[in-house]
């Protein structure tokens, strides 16, 4: 029996979504932070390798620091949708954006983790495979 994976997206409110980067700016510009320690990106290859972390980071020769500039200039108006986490649940949001890097676009899935110790983990960040849509543009 083949199983079918069905993803859902939900438009987050423009409160949700301010909150969401608000809370990731912070954490992105304290002193604190550790690129190293506090921004866990999954860079796990897949089938098409074009559309994987590993392979934006080679093409743009970006390393993990040009890739928290690039999340540092996040705005509402690149939120494209908020998913499901069927991985964690803890929490359950993921938020995605598209940012023009290059002329290109990239697809960016985030989620902030922890209570006190707060860790921003990147799931996605790799040119978009299909187009995208933005509601708050």
């Amino acid at each position: 029996m083949e199983v079918i994976i069905i993803k859902i997206p939900i438009q987050s409110t423009k409160k949700d979504v301010k909150n969401f980067l608000n809370e990731l700016m912070t954490i992105l510009n304290s002193q604190n932070f550790n690129e190293d320690n506090d921004l866990i990106i999954i860079r796990s290859t897949k089938d098409d390798i074009q559309f994987s972390t590993r392979y934006l980071m080679l093409d743009l020769d970006y390393d993990t620091s040009d890739i928290v500039e690039r999340l540092k200039e996040l705005t509402l108006a690149e939120y494209s949708e908020t998913l499901i986490d069927k991985d964690d649940s803890n929490p359950p949001l993921l938020f995605v954006f598209g940012k023009s890097i290059d002329n290109k676009l990239v697809y960016i899935k985030l989620k902030i983790k922890g209570n006190t110790s707060k860790k921003i983990l990147c799931l996605s960040f790799h040119y978009a495979r299909h187009n995208m849509n933005f509601p708050y543009k």
